[in-house]
């Protein structure tokens, strides 16, 4: 081998292995960096004329396995659609109280059964018809916030579809335009580090609508929901919808009062199970909105519905004539059957018996529409709202209870339901989260950065530099030797 030769293999493993060391210092100034995969370089022989002539850099690979990154990301996508549903069913349940605590609804109708009881107990107590009015305010206001809070949930459903909406769109033109630089940039230069900002793009768009990646050439990836729905395949496509500020309880999807999913402008059924972009947090949040929260809200109007039909019979207030209202009433009137929709926020009581509203409290004791006051001990009306707090009737199919309940059993057993819902899905999405940190973690031991092996690679990088300095400045002595003779 000629000197040159020498040299010149001496200066090509000098050109690689600091290669290499730029490599593996950026390797370890991005150890704590999720969304940054490991990069190794790929060396070779460089032959000219049929004669090995040193090492040249093949490539830098960029470590990856699709199988852990489409892993994580499916359980990625299961655990955000867990947390939206629990975070939704946490609040429904915070808005009925917790079972036995004196602000849960099934307190508040117990206090107010109680209230009654002890009116009863003492028809000629003001005080006690005081009480009465009181606690029925009382159970009113909490029935009125439950549902007022339902739709805060909806409402709130609704504004983070349309954040979704707008960051999915944004992350598929971004994807698109790094697609087209990858393209652009593959086999003249590195594009490891645009693969990197690309993976972070699809995670974002993954964990809201669940994706399969598709490999193109030229280095580029297609994106489609797991349901087939083509997001990105060399155009991206664009997602549309409409946010409602404000919901009220009777406005629907198939209605018309609320906006439904486009893709490319064509309607995507989202939210019931079957659609093609089923599976994230964007489902989740249709599901919440258009499922989750109008079911619930039947069950706080048939409470509504069994407590104003409780108290507007004859039976109970034979003062009541048919189409009277009774104590509870629909905005000041008798309710109709068939109108239970939103009950639970039109919901007063009856001015007849409320001396704020020109009552008087001794209505209560002796029937809504009496002409005038009867005996001061007369507790019989007074027994007979008892009664009707407690008789046993066939609850509303909205509210999942199946068998007979009084008025403080319907509430209180609806607030035990929801409840055991909120922990159901507060499980469900614990499991999920714990499962998909074991696939990140899984991902990570593959595509994430080992700082002591990178040490380790530092110090063989340091023997081949120091190598290869030396066949240098052993060459640079022969030819001075060669010059002096």
């Amino acid at each position: 081998m000629s000197i040159s030769a020498a040299i010149s293999n001496a200066y090509s493993g000098l050109s690689s292995v600091s290669r290499m060391a730029e490599t593996v210092s950026n390797n370890i100034s991005n150890a704590m960096n999720e969304n940054y995969a490991r990069r190794e370089v790929i060396t070779g022989q460089r032959v000219r004329d049929g004669q090995g002539m040193g090492v040249t850099v093949s490539s830098i690979d960029r470590a990856m396995d699709q199988l852990a990154t489409a892993s994580r990301r499916a359980r990625g996508a299961e655990m955000g659609n867990a947390n939206v549903l629990s975070q939704a069913n946490a609040r429904l349940a915070e808005a009925m109280g917790v079972p036995g605590d004196a602000g849960a609804l099934g307190s508040r109708m117990l206090a107010f059964e109680n209230a009654l009881r002890s009116a009863a107990d003492n028809p000629a107590s003001a005080p006690a018809r005081e009480k009465v009015l009181s606690e029925a305010n009382t159970l009113l206001g909490a029935v009125k916030s439950i549902s007022t809070q339902t739709m805060a949930v909806r409402m709130d459903a609704d504004a983070q579809i349309a954040t979704q909406v707008r960051d999915v769109n944004v992350a598929l033109k971004k994807i698109e335009a790094v697609n087209m630089e990858i393209r652009l940039r593959q086999g003249s230069g590195n594009t490891a580090a645009l693969e990197d900002v690309r993976k972070q793009l699809i995670d974002e768009v993954s964990s809201v609508i669940p994706i399969k990646q598709i490999s193109r050439e030229g280095g580029v990836v297609a994106l489609y929901s797991e349901g087939g729905a083509a997001l990105i395949d060399g155009k991206a496509a664009e997602l549309g919808f409409t946010a409602t500020p404000v919901i009220t309880p009777n406005m629907t999807l198939a209605s018309g009062g609320l906006s439904g999913l486009t893709l490319n402008g064509r309607a995507m059924s989202i939210g019931t199970g079957s659609g093609q972009l089923e599976g994230g947090t964007m489902a989740a949040a249709f599901n919440v909105r258009d499922g989750l929260t109008p079911e619930f809200n039947a069950r706080i109007d048939a409470v509504a519905l069994d407590i104003v039909e409780r108290f507007q019979s004859p039976t109970t207030d034979p003062s009541l004539a048919v189409g009277d209202a009774g104590l509870f009433t629909d905005n000041g009137a008798a309710f109709v059957a068939g109108n239970e929709l939103a009950l639970a926020q039109r919901l007063e009581i009856n001015a007849a018996v409320d001396p704020s509203q020109g009552g008087d409290l001794w209505r209560l004791r002796d029937g809504i529409n009496a002409a005038v006051q009867g005996p001061a001990g007369d507790d019989s009306q007074l027994r007979r709202m008892v009664d009707a707090m407690q008789a046993e009737r066939s609850p509303s199919a909205a509210t999942g209870l199946t068998s007979l309940v009084s008025a403080s059993e319907l509430a209180e057993g609806l607030t035990a339901l929801v409840a055991a819902q909120a922990s159901r899905a507060e499980s469900t999405s614990a499991y999920n989260a714990g499962q998909f940190d074991i696939l990140r973690q899984s991902e990570l031991s593959i595509t994430g950065v080992d700082t002591d092996y990178e040490m380790q690679q530092l110090l063989m990088i340091e023997q081949a530099y120091a190598a290869n300095a030396r066949v240098i400045s052993t060459a640079d002595q022969l030819m001075q030797t060669l010059l002096e003779i």
